[in-house]
């Protein structure tokens, strides 16, 4: 367990949106930003861009895991066709995501929320692909973390608007 220091930004908003979501890991929370050396001065706008930053990041890296996956999978199989859908996906999540740090920086916390819940998408529709054809998906793991890491974006950019 992390040692959190009295009024510390980013042990007080983890604390705050786990208590608000229940599938929201107050541990990963705290992880996420500790990653970022500015955290910890950042304000809660600043929190908010820091994860939203991550949460590119982290979309853009399974966007070559999948480009890896789709090169490596011979002909036209359904495999590829879902690989192929979560690359669209992920893509459009990309933008949405990049949208959604403009809205933020903009003060337009609504429209952040409205993107980020789009890109929140994402690793749900990639997963019932697999599932919709008895797949297993490649992807899971990534599509799991990036959902853990998109939470934190979206209920951090919740907090903005209260």
């Amino acid at each position: 367990m992390f040692a959190a220091a009295a009024g510390d930004i980013v042990y007080d908003t983890c604390k705050q949106v786990a208590a608000g979501d229940p599938q929201l890991d107050y541990s990963f929370c705290v992880y996420l930003f500790n990653s970022s050396p500015g955290s910890h001065k950042a304000d809660l706008k600043g929190l908010a861009i820091i994860s939203i930053g991550f949460t590119i990041q982290n979309a853009q890296h399974v966007l070559g895991n999948i480009n890896n996956l789709i090169k490596r999978e011979p002909g036209n199989t359904y495999k590829k066709k879902c690989l192929s859908t979560c690359k669209e996906n992920y893509d459009d999540a990309v933008s949405e995501i990049r949208d959604a740090g403009k809205a933020i920086e903009l003060g337009r916390i609504s429209d952040a929320r409205t993107e980020l819940s789009a890109s929140f998408d994402a690793a749900d529709t990639c997963e019932d692909c697999f599932t919709d054809g008895n797949i297993q998906s490649p992807l899971t793991k990534d599509d799991d973390y990036y959902t853990s890491v998109a939470r934190v974006s979206l209920a951090v950019a919740a907090l903005l608007d209260k």
